[in-house]
């Protein structure tokens, strides 16, 4: 059985300060960026990727990732000129496109160096930007092929990030795409979760920003921690008006939480300053960002067991 499960809990956010300004946090504040790098798969053949890319693209093999690694090194340069260390969430694609190349090989190497971290992202079948790879088994009637369990498309990512483990992973379509490798394993897991409509009041009760685990059958733990979705596909909010949100937000956060913040390569593509912006704030207030792995390592609070 399977023991994945998922945690909304209301929290409540103190006042703001009557001044206009932001005031700085503690400095043990808990900061994380995660990067999705979206598939490409589906939406290119469907003809529904998010931003639009040159005609010349849409028919090549990784037209998707061709057009946007530019970017992936823009947004690690830009971390790097403040020293923060971004945790990079490869769909297989992606881990499959770079290992085609030395040279791509040998940048992602440097990122390793730099101290960011790659971890795992998958969509379920149902997702616009499926990547093929699903343990689901009507998954191999899709009129989109199917190119094999989740387990095949991780292991994309375990050949990139070698000699690093994968451990930290978004994973849509849970339980059932949960990788056979991560449910049998006795190496401590973390989990990264949240969505738009778990980010705003809006829609009800926000995410709570305090990790929690969950303990498998064999006895390893799964931490899970939250991200706040800043992206420009959000439903009711432009991603400027969503920056400020998160920005008081943090500023008003308990030292027991995890500030995380989740966008897409292609969404500092489009709107690069907005994310520019975050950077520079947590910066300007004295924090540092840190990969989901750092966080969890260096957190010292007791992180509470949620029971089914």
């Amino acid at each position: 059985m399977r023991l994945i499960i998922f945690l909304q809990i209301a929290i409540l956010l103190s006042a703001c300060s009557n001044s206009s300004e932001l005031q700085p946090t503690n400095d043990s504040t808990y900061t994380f960026v995660m990067i999705h790098f979206e598939a490409g798969y589906k939406g290119r053949l469907d003809n529904d990727l998010p931003i639009d890319i040159p005609e010349e693209y849409h028919t090549m093999d990784f037209g998707w990732q061709e057009y946007l690694f530019e970017t992936a090194e823009k947004v690690v340069q830009k971390a790097d000129n403040y020293g923060f260390h971004l945790t990079l969430a490869f769909n297989p694609q992606w881990a499959e496109y770079i290992l085609l190349d030395n040279a791509k090989i040998n940048t992602v190497r440097l990122w390793q160096e730099q101290g960011h971290q790659i971890a795992f992202h998958h969509h379920s079948i149902n997702h616009p930007d499926w990547n093929g790879y699903s343990n689901d088994p009507n998954a191999i009637n899709n009129p989109i092929p199917f190119l094999g369990n989740v387990d095949e498309g991780l292991d994309f990512i375990r050949n990139l990030a070698v000699p690093a483990s994968v451990s930290t992973a978004m994973i849509g379509g849970l339980p059932i795409d949960l990788p056979l490798s991560y449910e049998n394993t006795s190496e401590n897991l973390i989990f990264a979760g949240g969505s738009q409509y778990s980010s705003f009041e809006l829609y009800g009760p926000l995410r709570s920003l305090k990790p929690h685990n969950v303990i498998k059958n064999n006895g390893a733990k799964i931490t899970w921690v939250t991200h706040r979705q800043l992206t420009n596909g959000l439903n009711d909010f432009t991603v400027d008006e969503a920056l400020e949100i998160f920005k008081t937000e943090y500023i008003n956060m308990q030292n027991d939480e995890i500030y995380g913040i989740v966008f897409h390569c292609f969404d500092y593509k489009k709107t690069e300053e907005t994310y520019n912006n975050w950077f520079e704030f947590i910066n300007n207030n004295g924090n540092n960002v840190k990969t989901v792995n750092e966080v969890i390592s260096n957190y010292k609070y007791e992180i509470p067991i949620e029971q089914l």
